[in-house]
């Protein structure tokens, strides 16, 4: 994997996408989990698409649905596993000491797309029509490299809300409208009304054929993660790669 595959794929996960590491008598492998709600289809196909742009993988989107609550109600979810050690450059940069960290040195690698997938990510939209941006990290240090770097990059400033269980980013009206026109062009196809100020009903924008895969395969998709979930070992969750 060259300089390029690695910026690609941190970009993409910077704002989201769980890495786990393990270890086999061969050597080990990483394994990124991606996971979407059933009205984000659009979008989580947008991004694993951009994942095999640097990673060939046979690996599909998985539609299944939660363990049942107490109620008995489960939620619908997507899922996109794959496990190679080619994902270990950009575990080490995510996961400098064992957990997610995000540090100077990783954001210093990243440029406009990457801050696009972040705005894509986690733009909230306020009654005031400014915005809050989620997924800057656990602390407000963390919070505060993402402010830093994002105004380096599109001239944006804000400020951190802390009044949460994560710190998140408070763009008013000013700010957003030249964040929105900074990265505009880098906008992903599915999630571009968060970069022109329009409000467009999200729930609306699917992928037709992943919401087919999930009518079709949700009950019989629980039955083999029970399944799986039983009898599977940490060799037995890879995929191979060609």
């Amino acid at each position: 994997m060259d300089v390029i595959d690695v910026r690609g794929l941190l970009g993409l996960l910077i704002g989201d996408g769980s890495l786990v590491p393990y270890r086999t008598p061969g050597g080990g492998y990483i394994q990124l989990t991606l996971t979407a709600g059933a009205s984000e289809s659009a979008f989580l196909e947008e991004k694993v698409q951009e994942f095999r742009n640097f990673i060939h993988t046979k690996a599909q989107i998985v539609p299944y649905r939660t363990t049942p609550r107490s109620n008995g109600k489960t939620t619908p979810i997507l899922r996109f596993r794959v496990s190679t050690n080619k994902l270990r450059p950009i575990y080490n940069l995510l996961y400098p000491i064992g957990e997610r960290q995000i540090t100077a040195t990783t954001l210093d690698l990243l440029g406009a797309q990457a801050a696009a997938w972040l705005w894509a990510e986690g733009a909230r939209l306020r009654d005031d029509q400014s915005f809050s941006l989620t997924r800057v990290g656990s602390t407000n240090e963390e919070a505060l490299l993402f402010s830093a770097w994002l105004n380096m990059l599109t001239g944006a400033s804000s400020t951190i809300e802390d009044n949460y269980v994560k710190p998140r980013l408070r763009f008013d009206l000013n700010q957003t409208q030249k964040i929105q026109a900074a990265l505009q062009q880098y906008a992903p196809n599915s999630r571009k009304h968060l970069f022109l100020g329009e409000q467009w009903d999200v729930n609306s924008i699917r992928n037709a054929r992943t919401e087919l895969q999930f009518r079709e395969r949700q009950d019989s998709t629980q039955r083999e993660e029970e399944a799986s979930m039983v009898g599977s070992s940490e060799i037995g969750n890879r995929e191979e790669f060609s």
